[in-house]
């Protein structure tokens, strides 16, 4: 499958990957992966056949953004070494019938 530039595209796609994703919050790669790690946006799911492939919803990215900047509501933000917040949105997300 042949994958188009992101600046020729119409729209963001809804499931980013990791390089889309971090594009997409105007940071590099490592800084993306960082911040996922400290809980600052949520985790990437896993996704194809045998769920090799990471992705973002661009939605979730969205609200950790909005919530970030006090768009939304408070903070989530986990705390170093606690959970990250995000896991249980992605979970209640993928309950949800289609």
């Amino acid at each position: 499958m042949r994958r188009e530039p992101l600046g020729q595209l119409p729209f963001w796609p809804r499931y980013l990957s990791r390089e889309e994703a971090a594009r997409y919050l105007g940071v590099s790669v490592d800084v993306f992966d960082e911040e996922v790690r400290a809980g600052v946006w949520p985790r990437g799911r896993p996704r194809g056949g045998r769920g090799g492939r990471l992705t973002w919803n661009r939605s979730l990215l969205d609200a950790a953004a909005d919530s970030l900047d006090g768009l939304a509501s408070p903070s989530t933000t986990p705390e170093p070494g606690t959970e990250n917040p995000w896991d249980r949105r992605i979970a209640e997300l993928e309950r949800r019938p289609t």
